[in-house]
């Protein structure tokens, strides 16, 4: 059974179960249907008013200041992104210089063993 299917067995059960109630009963069911259904569209109505309203008012004044706010990020974001790469840049070079000016030969460097003889309790 699907969906639709399922639907039209609910709406048809509900068909006959209010068949069978007191006039009086269906009276208050209808009145208290059609109130909700008034309510309901005095807030639809309402709502759309207010949403209408407030994009005529201040969207494209929100809308212009995102741009620009937008455009102007990008010229800050790329500097940082420059200003931090060259911070990279000066961190390999003190590391190079500090490597080259140590104590330890070159050679040591690009001995398979010593990277092992490094990690040792004893050496630290």
């Amino acid at each position: 059974m699907n969906e639709r299917e399922f639907a039209s067995k609910i709406k048809q059960d509900l068909n006959y179960a209010t068949g069978h109630l007191q006039t009086q009963i269906t009276a208050r069911l209808r009145d208290a249907r059609e109130r909700a259904l008034d309510v309901f569209a005095a807030q639809t109505v309402n709502a759309s008013a207010y949403a209408f309203a407030g994009n005529a008012a201040h969207g494209h004044h929100h809308t212009a200041s995102r741009k620009l706010l937008m455009f102007a990020l990008i010229p800050l974001l790329l500097i940082g992104v420059m200003y931090w790469q060259q911070l990279e840049i000066n961190h390999e070079d003190n590391i190079d210089a500090a490597l080259l000016s140590s104590e330890i030969p070159l050679n040591a460097f690009v001995d398979k063993n010593f990277q092992p003889w490094l990690d040792l309790p004893s050496q630290r």
